[in-house]
């Protein structure tokens, strides 16, 4: 996605792509924030930031790190995305990966590996590491900040891992020094996949954060921070096209602000192929190729509003396809069920 040249405006414009500055003018609030930055205001926290792709999870962890940071805590923030496969390959490989990770994030000078050497388990020898060699050291609270844990789906080794964390999360209630540790978690799949026990997870402990769409009354007053590129029935129009998602919603609104498209242009051609949204369209048509089963659930859904496959169904609504409304599966939004609908037919 290139930037084009911004038409002449008193608005400074922000592409739509990426974790925004938690600082941004373009940033909107929802109740969800209010809730994530409350919780890390306190002390032994655990907070999970749940929903589809492209919902502002990411940016939501920054503003809840940046309010931690505020208020004094430490910050070692993980991102699973930038965690090689390598890394990724066993927990022999990872959990070590993991220790140097948060040891580097806090500025520790300590050695990883001698903790690799007792004869326990990985995630015995990573609880060790935490307790002795982090929360011992510093004086301050810590914020383990991790983004994007989906990339965990496809190692064995992934309930090992959750479930260690939720054994910090309870750790709290006799290990005093877990009480200086918050733990904030960000996914777009459901815990059941990621974890095989629920009782050991650590995705539905402490506080639960999920992200919606943006309401009518939201686009209209991101609208406003953009200069007002729409009249209020093209907001109107766009609203029932996008369903209110935050990152097309905002694309949307800086491809007219920018002068890129006329607004009844964009309307007109949301669906084409090569249209303002096609790069995206097209991914998620690619992902649906992938495999047969997905392709034949989202003909199902198309059909007559349901899935078979329950995992099945929350594959689709992970990366934000579908929603579940009074018991029927739909297409999260017009744009969808239309560009699908065309190509799957």
């Amino acid at each position: 996605f290139v930037e084009p040249a911004i038409a002449a405006s008193p608005v400074r414009m922000e592409t739509p792509e990426g974790t925004m500055d938690p600082e941004s003018s373009f940033y909107m609030e929802r109740p969800s924030d209010g809730v994530a930055l409350s919780a890390i205001a306190g002390r032994g926290e655990t907070i999970t930031i749940k929903g589809p792709r492209q919902m502002g999870k990411s940016s939501l962890l920054i503003r809840v790190v940046t309010r931690a940071a505020e208020l004094g805590k430490k910050i070692a923030y993980i991102d699973f995305q930038r965690m090689g496969s390598a890394a990724l390959a066993s927990a022999d490989s990872f959990y070590p990966a993991f220790c140097e990770t948060v040891a580097f994030e806090l500025d520790l000078d300590v050695t990883v590996g001698d903790f690799w050497k007792r004869p326990l388990s990985a995630e015995q020898r990573c609880t060790m590491f935490m307790e002795r060699k982090v929360l011992k050291s510093l004086e301050p609270p810590i914020v383990l900040a991790m983004d994007e844990v989906d990339r965990m789906f496809d190692t064995p080794f992934r309930s090992d891992f959750f479930g260690m964390l939720r054994s910090w999360h309870n750790d709290r209630a006799i290990k005093p020094l877990f009480r200086k540790l918050d733990l904030a978690l960000v996914t777009s799949t459901e815990p059941y996949e990621l974890i095989e026990d629920l009782n050991q997870s650590p995705f539905n402990v402490g506080e639960v954060v999920e992200l919606t769409d943006f309401t009518r009354e939201q686009v209209a007053d991101l609208n406003g921070r953009y200069g007002s590129p729409l009249s209020a029935p093209q907001m109107n129009r766009l609203h029932e096209l996008l369903g209110g998602h935050p990152y097309l919603v905002r694309r949307a609104l800086y491809l007219v602000a920018t002068g890129r498209y006329e607004a009844d242009r964009l309307l007109a051609e949301a669906t084409d192929d090569d249209g303002p949204f096609g790069d995206h369209l097209r991914h998620h048509l690619f992902r649906l190729g992938t495999g047969a089963d997905l392709t034949g659930a989202m003909r199902q859904i198309l059909r007559d509003g349901s899935c078979e496959s329950e995992r099945l169904y929350w594959r689709l609504r992970g990366a934000g396809l579908v929603v579940r409304r009074a018991g029927r599966i739909t297409p999260r939004s017009r744009l969808y069920a239309d560009f699908i609908s065309r190509h799957l037919s």
